[in-house]
């Protein structure tokens, strides 16, 4: 389903204090921060990379990355999250008010990440980001994904209720997703972090 940006936007707004904290479900917030570190940790980073992070929120991946990077651009369509990432960051970062969906253009980039994001996207908007993703890494670019990608059928799956708002978004089948990636030109791997979490790290051929 399609989620209009202006719904992202309030939502996020409205949640951006107690974000971090897991105002709405701790369970859940461990497992986002838990898929925060494996992106990070995945990334295997170099110091001349470019990242870009898509859908950056309060700016974890970003801060995290940004001491061992060239550059890190995140972008969010969320003001009060941006405001929370600006804080404490560092000067290498630079923060984008938009929509994910029209990454900016960023000189030089060699990985995008994205962590707990792309559940707000459909299958058709996820075919656009690939698309571009490979028309803009060079080979041996990256793509890192930590997201709500289910290995099991979500409805087999106990202890989720609440997770996902349905009408902010909907899990993705990890494998569909592999392929897909595979499909416009990069090596995909899955790392399943719980039935209906995972990360995918794809490189560009």
């Amino acid at each position: 389903m399609k989620v209009a940006l202006d719904v992202l936007a309030r939502h996020y707004d409205a949640i951006a204090p107690t974000y971090d904290a897991g105002g709405v479900e701790h369970n859940e917030t461990m497992w986002r921060h838990t898929s925060t570190n494996v992106v990070c940790n995945d990334a295997d980073i170099d110091h001349d990379d470019v990242v870009l992070d898509l859908g950056c929120g309060t700016g974890n991946v970003a801060r995290t990355l940004a001491p061992h990077v060239r550059r890190v651009v995140g972008v969010d369509c969320s003001a009060r999250m941006l405001d929370r990432a600006r804080l404490g960051a560092q000067k290498n970062c630079e923060w984008v008010w938009g929509d994910l969906r029209q990454p900016p253009k960023v000189e030089g980039l060699t990985l995008i990440t994205a962590n707990y994001v792309l559940h707000h996207m459909d299958r058709e908007e996820l075919r656009t980001i690939w698309r571009w993703a490979q028309r803009t890494l060079p080979p041996g670019g990256k793509l890192v994904l930590g997201d709500l990608f289910y290995s099991v059928p979500p409805d087999q799956v106990e202890g989720i209720d609440g997770w996902l708002d349905p009408a902010l978004g909907e899990y993705h089948s990890a494998w569909e997703l592999m392929k897909e990636l595979e499909e416009h030109g990069f090596q995909a791997v899955l790392k399943v972090l719980h039935p209906v979490i995972g990360n995918l790290t794809a490189m560009r051929l």
